[in-house]
């Protein structure tokens, strides 16, 4: 680990005091007055030493990256952790700060905020030589986002004798907190399932899930041979069929604009918090959901997307891309996200898009409503989410 020393030394005469006491010595030995002479050296070798302690205090002491992630809930707790190896000289007496911005706080440590949401909290800390250890920090999850460690300084006095030294760590530390948003209840028209062929039962569907037989009949002519229940046949002496339980795909893509004129939304940590309640919903119910924001990626696909999915892990890595969301982000144009998504066929039978529409975006909206896809917009209506069919409002020139 790379760290910036400044050596401060509290006595602004000591390099003064040094000469002098090199002429006291000198003259004392020149008088042959051998006591002082020896006092003189003794002082000399103090301030030798002191000043030694301090340009070598600290130079070996190294951070152990582990690149760990903290998932918390808002109001949730955990303990942030930093692994140290001192393979120079002991520690003692020293304090450790920490500066991070106000996604957490400290749970059971004073701590001092500044402007700009900073939070700085200040750790005794002591290691000996050769020594391993870590410094855990209990945290509690305050708002939505991804937090780092924006500045780690360690503060090192002197033993026995003035001075000190400021240890400021130049490399970020890979370990960070990352606080999941809060769901905001959205209310939905109706329930929107596409009209596919899926695996999630239905009460009435035009498909089957050929995995989930429920019975047999009697066979009729037309029916596949490879749904012939041969044993069944054989017990009863007739041709039974399978009867398959009905099913259909449950499948939504939610994509989401954050752009709003030449900015991010004033409305992100609204639309966030919906997003959220969306695809709780969508886990809940056995729906496979897909992610889109148009935020800036490198990659195949030039923006954040998520690929269909379900269950909780699935929650989780879209959790995670919502809880990474920051106005400093830059945007792309959320027409040409839906260009590419409908060009690479990415969008199922069920779109529910969240954010401001353009003419351009509801333009490319019309023309994949046209390729048999239902269209959802959702909206803030006095705090409120509401997910209602999207109804064009731009003119298309003929």
């Amino acid at each position: 680990m790379t760290w910036k020393r400044e050596v401060i030394e509290e006595g602004p005469y000591n390099g003064l005091s040094e000469i002098l006491l090199i002429i006291l010595t000198t003259a004392s030995l020149f008088f042959q007055f051998y006591p002082g002479a020896g006092i003189f050296l003794l002082c000399i070798a103090y301030f030798r030493i002191h000043k030694w302690y301090l340009e070598n205090i600290g130079k070996e002491l190294k951070i152990r990256q582990l690149p760990k992630r903290i998932r918390l809930h808002p109001e949730e707790k955990g303990n942030w952790e930093i692994h140290f190896d001192n393979e120079g000289m002991p520690l003692w007496g020293a304090v450790l700060r920490l500066t991070f911005k106000d996604i957490v706080e400290p749970a059971d440590t004073p701590f001092e905020t500044y402007h700009g949401g900073n939070i700085e909290v200040s750790i005794p800390f002591s290691m000996g030589r050769g020594e391993s250890g870590k410094v855990s920090l209990p945290i509690v999850g305050k708002r939505r986002g991804l937090c780092r460690l924006t500045k780690v300084q360690i503060l090192i006095p002197h033993l026995f004798g003035s001075g000190k030294v400021l240890m400021d760590l130049m490399e970020p530390v890979k370990s960070t907190v990352m606080v999941f948003p809060t769901p905001a209840p959205v209310l939905l028209e109706n329930n929107h399932d596409s009209h596919d062929i899926g695996e999630v039962p239905a009460l009435h569907s035009l498909f089957y899930d050929v995995f989930q037989p429920i019975g047999t009949r009697e066979y009729v002519p037309g029916d596949r041979f490879q749904d012939i229940h041969w044993k069944a046949s054989a017990r009863t002496q007739v041709l039974q069929t399978k009867v398959f339980a009905p099913a259909v795909k449950k499948e939504w893509m939610i994509a989401v604009n954050l752009s709003e004129k030449y900015s991010i939304t004033r409305d992100l940590e609204k639309i966030i918090k919906h997003t959220a309640f969306l695809m709780h919903l969508a886990a809940g119910q056995q729906i496979s959901f897909s992610l889109v924001v148009n935020i800036r990626s490198q990659g195949i696909t030039p923006f954040y997307y998520l690929p269909s999915g379900t269950g909780r892990k699935h929650q989780q890595r879209a959790l995670e891309m919502l809880s990474a969301l920051s106005t400093d982000d830059s945007t792309i144009p959320f027409h040409i996200v839906l260009q590419h998504l409908s060009i690479r066929q990415l969008v199922p039978s069920v779109l529910i898009t969240a954010g401001i529409l353009s003419v351009e975006s509801e333009k490319r909206l019309s023309k994949i409503r046209a390729g048999h896809r239902e269209i959802y917009s959702m909206y803030i209506e006095d705090k409120q989410g509401v997910v209602t069919i999207w109804k064009q409002r731009s003119k298309i020139p003929s």
